[in-house]
């Protein structure tokens, strides 16, 4: 008995090792957003922060601006709601430090369609972030 629970028991465990690469695969995929975004003068690197899409300022137009901003966190909790569809999110002013709500959308063409806003999305603006190779961008962070 004492050698047939020890089999097992060695038996569970090596299933559990050989299966925990598969379990974490879907954890590691990434998002299709990832990557980096233009939005009017900021250059915004989009990345998995938990499951959710978060987002950094990586360059600014604005030379003045960069010491204050540059690396900063003004997009968290953006949550998938689809394969091209995420809510639940938020972005940060960097120049007044208003935080609004935000949703987004992946658009057949590959832009990025921001849905920002206080309470109603209705009510709210919507901006178009373009994919960009952050290389070719002069006066990054």
């Amino acid at each position: 008995m004492k050698g047939m629970v020890g089999s097992q028991w060695t038996a569970a465990l090596l299933v559990a090792v050989l299966a925990w690469p598969a379990l974490s695969i879907g954890s590691a995929a990434a998002s299709p957003v990832d990557g980096t975004w233009i939005i009017e003068d900021l250059g915004l690197d989009l990345f998995d922060c938990q499951n959710l899409v978060c987002g950094r300022i990586v360059w600014i137009k604005d030379p003045k601006r960069r010491p204050s901003q540059c690396g900063r966190m003004i997009i968290w909790g953006l949550g998938a709601a689809g394969p091209s569809e995420w809510t639940g999110g938020s972005i940060l002013d960097p120049d007044d430090g208003t935080t609004y709500r935000l949703s987004a959308q992946l658009q057949p063409d590959g832009a990025l369609r921001a849905r920002i806003y206080k309470v109603v999305k209705l009510l709210g603006k919507t901006k178009i972030l373009t994919r960009i190779n952050l290389g070719s961008l002069r006066g990054r962070c």
